[in-house]
């Protein structure tokens, strides 16, 4: 019998009910910032939801995230988004909670968590319908769950359990089946993020590998069982894009079926214009390029297997929303894609509705491309401040478990990007700013 433990049964039963009342106000000092910040960014994105109604962007489902669209349908657009709206208030106070176990005071992390709800960029990312929302969310919750369950580490106490951490490893379950569920590249987001915690977090690996495997069921069986979206997604105008590449840097004579899907010069002029795939499908025949479809992979797995070095160059190219800072300079395609209003977003009050829309627009000045419509910055920024945080507090693994999510959108969009969308490093847009708050703590307070 442990010494606490025959403490614990020979005090007088007071202060058995002083400690217990104690824990009990710890315990909902814990819970009133992420309360607290949780309800005031909902009522902030209520407000956007109410400007851009049914949704800013989306009116159409993707045929990437076909779980994700039936969704929506089943739902009605304007439903979802609300839906939207709460699931990311939610994942703003639980990280904000989680920053706290690192020493973040709400001071900082609640102005920052309720700016991210109300500017333009991140805004009306949230109240769009569109997998990049969702995916966003599950990057928050993703790496809040994260950071909490190595505040346990830290502490010793990962492996005894408790409401809190099984809390934890469902908001973790959830995250990685909404990631799975927007389509492959948030699959592959899923997949890379829990690698590196399954590495960082050993006291939960086994939890975390079966939690995985059943968050990532459903969208694995719709794979075997042939949904025609998942199966094809957009493989064929990807590889198609990387030929382009391909025939650009290194002109050779095409296959008669491939110049009957677009001519040889519109195949260079898309391979110089290597930001997006749209920069030879708007140029080539539909019905040609469906038919073409054999030659076209193979003419790709040729490429991939005498000239790599050409493929990678193509990938990195539509890639850059991941890793620049700044927008490539040449091609109609390689400005930073920011999506404008849907024509069916009128809201439910005209004014609100017409400063939403300003807003937006006024934000879209070529100067603050860099700092508000591209992820990598953030992304950066907060991987530093995470840096600083984990030398001054001899916390390696944080830099790993916080960068986890990030990480995984840039490596999955290396190898499936399809344009420059700001939208798909939504993750780092808010998840940046937040983590910078860690370079406040400068000594440790007891969460």
């Amino acid at each position: 019998m442990s010494t606490s433990t025959t403490l614990g049964e020979t005090r007088p039963e007071w202060a058995r009910r002083q400690e217990r009342e104690r824990r009990h106000r710890r315990a909902k000092s814990r819970l009133r910032l992420p309360s607290v910040v949780a309800a005031a960014c909902w009522a902030v994105l209520l407000l956007w939801w109410a400007a851009v109604y049914p949704a800013f962007t989306g009116d159409a489902p993707e045929p990437g995230a076909p779980l994700y669209a039936a969704a929506v349908r089943a739902l009605h657009t304007g439903p979802a988004v609300l839906v939207q709206t709460a699931a990311a208030a939610f994942a703003l106070g639980y990280l904000v909670a989680a920053l706290a176990h690192f020493g973040v005071r709400g001071r900082y992390s609640g102005p920052v968590a309720l700016a991210l709800a109300g500017l333009p960029p991140t805004a009306s990312l949230v109240v769009s319908a569109t997998p990049e929302a969702v995916a966003t969310v599950a990057a928050l919750l993703l790496t809040a769950a994260g950071l909490r369950l190595l505040a346990r580490r830290a502490q010793d106490t990962l492996a005894q359990g408790g409401p809190a951490q099984r809390l934890d490893l469902a908001a973790l379950t959830a995250a990685v089946c909404a990631l799975a569920l927007t389509g492959i590249r948030g699959a592959g987001t899923a997949l890379v993020a829990v690698a590196v915690l399954l590495l960082f977090l050993p006291g939960a690996r086994v939890r975390l590998a079966l939690l995985t495997v059943l968050a990532l069921a459903a969208p694995i069986a719709l794979g075997l069982l042939g949904h025609p979206a998942a199966r094809g997604g957009d493989l064929h105008p990807l590889r198609a894009a990387d030929l382009a590449r391909a025939q650009y840097r290194a002109a050779a004579p095409l296959d008669p079926a491939l110049t009957a899907v677009a001519p040889p010069a519109d195949w260079a002029a898309a391979g110089a214009d290597c930001s997006a795939t749209a920069a030879l499908t708007d140029r080539w025949n539909p019905a040609a390029a469906r038919r073409a479809g054999t030659e076209l992979a193979d003419a790709w797995r040729q490429l991939l297997r005498d000239h790599p070095d050409r493929v990678l160059d193509a990938r990195l190219c539509r890639g850059r929303i991941a890793w620049a800072v700044w927008a490539a300079d040449g091609g109609p395609h390689a400005a930073t894609g920011v999506p404008g209003p849907a024509a069916g977003s009128r809201g439910l009050w005209h004014p609100l509705h017409a400063a939403a829309s300003w807003s937006h627009t006024l934000l879209r000045a070529p100067q603050l491309d860099w700092l508000l419509w591209r992820g990598a910055l953030w992304a950066y920024l907060g991987l530093a401040a995470a840096v600083l945080h984990a030398w001054r507090h001899r916390i390696r693994a944080l830099v790993p478990v916080a960068g986890a999510a990030v990480l995984g959108a840039q490596l999955a969009l290396t190898a499936s990007a399809a344009d420059q969308d700001y939208r798909t490093m939504g993750a780092a847009l808010f998840l940046g700013p937040l983590l910078l708050t860690l370079a406040t703590v400068r000594t440790r307070r007891p969460a």
